[in-house]
């Protein structure tokens, strides 16, 4: 016996309520269920169970359907919240990048808040590298992350089925245009001959190639991407790309030069994979219905509060360290 919503429900209701949210939040306002045939066929149970699953989601106005006779269940409403807590679906397993980016720190702030709004439950784990996430997404052993469109594109945007769909948030949402900038060291040249590389990293390549591409005498260091201002600030490189995050002191302090990527082939780059793309897998559909479900209408203040704190407290470090 199962307990919903203080009621004893048998095994085999809940299991077609499963079914039911299951192919519910697959679905949308106005689409049509599958028919209680098809459910009772596919789960081996009598009619009366699955209109008593159906009974027991409309008394808690989790799921509200009408019906068309042979067309089957038209759905006139649905609470995720609702259904997810009536069918005991397990929560939404989370996977994002480590925190530190103003950018990722606020979207991961926006789907807690918005998946407790919503009423479903979640896990969440931090990973570096978006092409790690998104093959553990695609594996099916996490069911949503987030990445840049360059990286999701440059990965899974290649026309074949892929294991993973995606939500599309507008450029700057991943990357601050303001926030990805050029590390210099003290002596660099203004047409620098060595520059960090990362390959491993599908959006640092693209913005380096694109900031500075190839020419004669010009090398590429590679190195992971998170060292690129320890290498630069030691002279191993004279320049390289770098995504602003927090730190208890900004790099400019650290001795490094600082400016914003320059040049329309550079700033296309950047613009072009600036935006958050959300990936979640296939496996588990009713995941997507909740991704759809999320607004995301509070990010860009959120961001940009964010920014203006961190803009604020350099401000009072340089003047300390200016008065010493």
């Amino acid at each position: 016996m199962w307990q919903s919503g203080g009621v004893a429900v048998a095994g085999s209701v809940h299991a077609a309520m499963g079914a039911v949210v299951r192919d519910a939040l697959s679905k949308q306002v106005g689409d049509t269920l599958a028919t209680n045939t098809e459910l009772r066929e596919s789960l081996g149970v009598g009619m009366g169970t699955v209109q008593r699953a159906l009974e027991l989601l409309a008394e808690r106005d989790a799921l509200r359907t009408v019906s068309r006779g042979h067309l089957g269940r038209r759905i006139e409403s649905i609470d995720i919240g609702q259904c997810w807590q009536a069918a005991g679906l397990p929560p939404v397993r989370i996977l994002l990048s480590r925190p530190g980016s103003i950018e990722i720190d606020s979207l991961e702030t926006i789907i807690g808040d918005e998946l407790g709004r919503l009423g479903v439950p979640s896990t969440l784990r931090h990973l570096a590298g978006g092409n790690q996430r998104l093959d553990l997404v695609g594996r099916g052993d996490y069911d949503l992350t987030v990445v840049s469109a360059g990286t999701f594109d440059g990965l899974v945007g290649t026309g074949q089925p892929a294991p993973v769909t995606q939500r599309r948030l507008a450029p700057g949402t991943y990357y601050d245009p303001g926030r990805l900038v050029v590390l210099s060291g003290a002596d660099a040249p203004a047409d620098p001959d060595r520059v960090a590389i990362d390959t491993e990293s599908f959006d640092h390549e693209a913005l380096t190639l694109a900031q500075f591409p190839p020419r004669p005498g010009r090398e590429y260091a590679e190195m992971p991407y998170p060292e690129v201002p320890a290498f630069v600030l030691a002279g191993v490189v004279d320049v390289g790309i770098w995504h602003l995050t927090s730190s208890a002191v900004p790099v400019e302090l650290a001795g490094l030069g600082v400016r914003q990527m320059q040049g329309s082939a550079a700033i296309a780059a950047r613009d072009r994979l600036s935006g958050a793309t959300i990936a979640t897998w296939t496996g588990r559909p009713e995941v997507r219905a909740v991704l759809d479900a999320i607004r995301f209408d509070g990010l860009a203040a959120a961001r940009a509060s964010a920014i203006e704190l961190e803009r604020a407290s350099a401000e009072r470090l340089r003047r300390a360290l200016g008065s010493d």
